[in-house]
């Protein structure tokens, strides 16, 4: 049975209770792994059984990296980054790992709802959000967890907006240094015009109208290695990708990388991924060149298109993501079925 974690100076409140204010304020940023207060999307917590969990979440009107271009609709995107804090919170609150602990994320996924885009629309107030979240496959091992998949349904003012689901391991500081082992090197400062082997981590940027952003500095594809293949673009230094900072790539910017391979795969057209999975098999180093190579997968209209998109480094792939992609101009898309009526294997 998991460990309901008693609250203490740590933790921002009392155990909820009953007229309790899911979205009063955000947790601690801490419980999300969070430097930055702004960055925490969780606003609220209670346990509603032994592996059962009900969380707010609010998104800003406007985040400052997770926006779309038209500022109409907000990016399906943070629907990941949502259910990755809320899966580190739960595995801190609810089953009580240790803060200094590690969590390797091996799967993260999200699908938008019924209404499509339509759900998330930007309105005169924030989004505020609630997450059923069910625990699955949770092993513990002497009395502490090991490993753990969440599954969440979020909704939006009582209504569906979608689901997500990630699958993460829980190692101590012992063990997560075994496991790193040489490739354990703390993220240094940004180096512009660095030296050396950076050159191939922080290469030049595509432009960003190419990959959907505005800055340059939000780009993480670098130059072409051949047809639908880039450089990844690791900047140590971006305050939203490495919030905290990290010995390896963070798996958010994996995400990203994924996403800007598929809008650059199909430009000019703007395109929303409305659905994404994302697997992770081995950690990527920040010291050596990693390859994104993208694919189109066949869609009987052209308009919805699933991508294929893999990061490959030292020859071996290191995490593979697929997006299901829609116009972001579209209003309703008909005549192709989604990523989960061909198959495509995203969350359930």
């Amino acid at each position: 049975m998991p460990l309901i974690v008693d609250p203490d100076a740590d933790y921002p409140y009392p155990y909820p209770g009953p007229g309790y204010d899911f979205h009063e304020r955000t947790v601690s940023r801490h419980l999300v792994h969070a430097s930055a207060v702004s960055d925490v999307l969780i606003t609220g917590w209670q346990a509603t059984g032994p592996y059962d969990f009900l969380l707010g979440a609010q998104w800003p009107r406007l985040h400052g990296f997770y926006r779309l271009a038209d500022d109409r609709h907000h990016d399906p995107v943070l629907m990941a980054e949502t259910v990755r804090q809320a899966a580190l919170l739960i595995g801190h609150v609810g089953f009580g790992v240790p803060r200094g602990d590690h969590f390797a994320i091996d799967e993260l996924c999200y699908s938008l709802g019924p209404a499509g885009l339509e759900g998330l629309a930007v309105t005169a107030a924030p989004a505020s959000l609630m997450l059923k979240v069910s625990c699955q496959d949770v092993r513990m091992r002497h009395g502490r967890p090991a490993s753990l998949r969440v599954h969440a349904e979020i909704e939006r003012d009582g209504r569906p907006v979608g689901h997500g689901s990630g699958e993460l391991r829980v190692l101590s500081p012992v063990a997560y240094t075994r496991l790193r082992g040489p490739g354990l090197r703390p993220a240094g400062p940004r180096l512009p015009g660095a030296p050396t082997g950076m050159a191939l981590t922080h290469p030049v940027p595509t432009a960003p109208e190419l990959v959907g952003r505005e800055r340059a500095a939000d780009v993480v594809l670098g130059s072409s290695s051949g047809p639908d293949s880039w450089l990844l673009r690791v900047d140590p230094g971006h305050p939203v990708l490495f919030d905290p900072a990290a010995d390896h790539v963070p798996g958010m910017l994996v995400l990203e990388a994924a996403r800007q391979a598929a809008q650059r795969l199909r430009y000019p057209e703007p395109v929303v991924p409305v659905e994404l999975q994302c697997s992770f098999d081995r950690f990527i180093e920040l010291d050596r060149p990693c390859l994104v190579r993208a694919v189109r997968e066949s869609c009987s209209d052209g308009r919805r298109v699933p991508v294929r998109v893999q990061l490959i480094q030292d020859g071996r792939t290191a995490a593979e993501c697929r997006l299901l992609t829609e116009p972001a101009r579209q209003e309703a898309l008909d005549g192709c079925p989604s990523g989960r009526e061909r198959g495509l294997p995203l969350a359930s």
